[in-house]
């Protein structure tokens, strides 16, 4: 969409030069009509990934506009697309083109969508693949973690299955770095290596040693980061220096985001023998180096230092920064909070377990 406002700039300029007086842009207006929506949408779109609780069939897909925080308070898969969107939403992805894409671990599904949330193609995962994860898009090509221990690289267009490397069992989280696609293995507590596989070869990996049980990974200003759960299950992550091999521990979280060189973390600790939950935000300088453990949140609600985070996204475009809470039970909700982190307000979820935003505009 940017694209098509570029576009329309130049052929003003153009018009000017020519000798015209004026230019409309009346005919580019946004119009949620044209691609097959049935809801009214705006043209800044969010997109949130509820993941729904195991084996209920339940996942979903919300939208609200991420300007005024207002939208559609509903099952936005199923108003587009008639039918439930199945077990376990896992990922949510958009690529520059604005398509949508879901991953669903349960129901071993992945879709791809246009920009409004009606569905273009779907494919089931191969069994012996494994339950999909995570995804990364890169080049036209959308590369997905499965369980069965591989990375499996798609045709982004069609979904079409491209190739498959073997990298260790039960990985997760994936990214792409300086033309490499890095993911971790968990092997559900028996692994502690991050797989590194050549984007143009994808042939074989190679690994890194980091911490029991690995997770999340993530990039930020040219720096590699990783959190797992550790041999305790108390969070660990650190940075991973890809050039020597060397990871760092340097702090304990459950959940982040990174922007523009700044890491964003929450730790939530939970008493098992009260079940009550202490949050804990902290935020890391990739640039410097620095850690900072006092809170980078502005006016928070009470509610959220006791509530489990699950989820934490940010608007590439804006700054702004997206929290995700749950009781694991009943709809979820989000915490809105602007770039200079003040808290801004509270977004009902319209489903269990919200994990990812991604944003279209």
């Amino acid at each position: 969409m940017k694209t098509r406002s570029l576009y329309l700039s130049a052929l003003c300029a153009m018009a000017l030069t020519a000798g015209f007086t004026s230019c409309s842009d009346d005919d580019d207006e946004w119009d949620w009509t044209k691609e097959g929506s049935k809801v009214e949408m705006a043209e800044s779109r969010a997109f949130v990934l509820n993941e729904g609780a195991y084996q209920k069939n339940n996942a979903g897909l919300m939208y609200f506009d991420w300007k005024t925080d207002t939208g559609y308070n509903s099952d936005l898969f199923m108003a587009q697309n008639g039918v439930q969107m199945g077990d376990v939403g896992q990922d949510i992805l958009v690529d520059d083109k604005d398509n949508l894409y879901v991953i669903l671990s349960g129901s071993k599904v992945i879709y791809k969508m246009n920009s409004v949330g009606v569905v273009q193609k779907s494919i089931h995962v191969d069994d012996n693949l494994g339950d999909p994860r995570y995804g990364v898009i890169e080049d036209g090509a959308l590369y997905v973690t499965c369980y069965g221990g591989f990375v499996a690289k798609y045709d982004a267009s069609t979904l079409s299955l491209l190739g498959t490397v073997e990298v260790g069992k039960n990985p997760e989280y994936i990214i792409e770095e300086d033309d490499k696609i890095y993911c971790t293995c968990s092997g559900w507590g028996a692994d502690k290596r991050v797989a590194c596989i050549d984007m143009k070869s994808f042939k074989e990996a190679t690994y890194f040693e980091v911490m029991d049980n690995p997770d999340r990974i993530i990039e930020t200003a040219d720096h590699i980061f990783v959190q797992g759960y550790g041999a305790d299950y108390s969070y660990p992550w650190g940075e991973l220096n890809v050039k020597t091999g060397e990871f760092k521990q340097i702090g304990n979280a459950s959940a982040w985001t990174a922007h523009n060189g700044m890491l964003y973390l929450c730790n939530s600790v939970t008493d098992w023998s009260t079940y009550a939950t202490t949050n804990y935000f902290t935020s890391y300088n990739a640039k410097t180096g620095s850690l900072s453990e006092t809170s980078f949140l502005k006016g928070a609600p009470e509610e959220l230092g006791s509530t489990s985070v699950y989820g934490m996204s940010m608007n590439e475009e804006t700054g702004h920064l997206y929290i995700m809470t749950t009781d694991f039970v009943n709809n979820g909700a989000i915490y809105h909070f602007d770039q200079n982190m003040q808290y801004v307000g509270k977004i009902a979820s319209t489903g269990v377990n919200p994990r990812k935003v991604v944003f279209v505009d």
